[in-house]
């Protein structure tokens, strides 16, 4: 269940402390973790009053985890990307500056074409995970310009929330944005739209984005037809079956197209295929990039061990492949909708 009232803080933190029984959202506390759930509930609270200038607060339903008071998320990618924060931002590669720089010309072209009234953010950014794009791109606008990061991890946020940078940061899914209608120019979506992009989700991105806004998503995608990346393939289509994981979380079957492709909310106005950054390393580092894939960590780890194995056995037989300065080849693929 999701309530949401206006309220100032004052009142927010007095309904949710009186009562050592009942939660706003009136669920039991009837152990230590339902406690646990109330202090965290505040937490996120004070964090979203900090985050924005509205007096709008959304309060979430009470469940098991904090990951999961937020919304839906799915199992291959909560359980994937729970922890291991600092290995993920340091073994994925960065995104290009002409990659990013047409993501700064389209939200700055937005607040030039769009009515601003109303507007609480000029970007909202939904899964940045460690903010590998969240850095590159708050960095490239101007100062003024609003940016909201969310993302369902606590982990990686951490992460993100470490590197000091100009925005704000929240735990939140696709699926509940802590914000009002209509209150966004831009959202972007790094690494990530193919988890949330089912209909429901478009509906609640819809929702907190001004008439004419931009959805951008960018991802850094591996040049799987590439020589022995070709395996690395095959046995991640496996691994995603072993963890009963969709077919739709492997971008290049490009499954998450589905329902946008057919959403009266969305407009497709241009997408590209760009030049990545290679990622170039010794044998473990390839290895290394491997592991901070979702379905992989979602694996026990002997299992995952023995695919890591099996990967490390195809590079070392790989005839003339120099495992002190193996090159993984990357492409950049970017996809602009229009909020209609």
């Amino acid at each position: 269940m999701l309530i949401s009232e206006t309220l100032n803080m004052a009142t927010i933190c007095t309904r949710l402390m009186l009562s050592s029984k009942y939660v706003y959202s009136r669920q039991k506390i009837s152990n230590i973790s339902s406690i646990r759930q109330l202090l965290f509930k505040c937490q996120t609270l004070q964090s979203l009053w900090a985050a924005s200038s509205t007096q709008h607060v959304v309060l979430f339903s009470s469940h098991s985890t904090p990951e999961q008071s937020l919304g839906h998320i799915k199992k291959q990618a909560a359980v994937g990307f729970k922890t291991g924060g600092d290995h993920y931002d340091a073994n994925r590669p960065n995104y290009t500056h002409e990659s990013v720089d047409l993501i700064v010309s389209e939200i700055e072209s937005t607040s030039k074409t769009t009515p601003q009234t109303g507007i609480k953010y000029h970007v909202l950014e939904l899964g940045a995970g460690t903010g590998k794009l969240t850095e590159q791109l708050s960095k490239k606008l101007p100062e003024n310009m609003k940016y909201l990061a969310t993302e369902p991890s606590e982990n990686f946020l951490g992460v993100l929330k470490s590197k000091g940078l100009n925005v704000d940061a929240v735990l939140a899914t696709a699926d509940r944005i802590p914000l009002e209608d209509k209150s966004v120019s831009n959202v972007v979506c790094a690494q990530c739209f193919h988890w949330f992009a089912e209909k429901e989700n478009l509906e609640s991105i819809h929702r907190v984005m001004a008439p004419g806004g931009k959805l951008i998503m960018i991802w850094n995608m591996k040049k799987f037809d590439h020589e022995w990346l070709v395996a690395f393939y095959e046995q991640r289509k496996k691994v995603v079956s072993k963890v009963e994981g969709s077919m739709a979380y492997l971008v290049n079957t490009m499954e998450w197209q589905r329902d946008i492709s057919v959403s009266d909310n969305f407009k497709l106005l241009w997408n590209k295929s760009l030049p990545g950054i290679n990622f170039t390393g010794n044998l473990e580092a390839i290895l290394a990039n491997l592991t901070t894939i979702s379905a992989y960590n979602a694996l026990p780890v002997e299992q995952r061990n023995e695919c890591i194995e099996e990967l490390r056995q195809v590079l070392i037989n790989w005839p003339g492949l120099d495992l002190k300065n193996i090159e993984v080849p990357f492409t950049t693929l970017m996809y602009v909708y229009e909020a209609q």
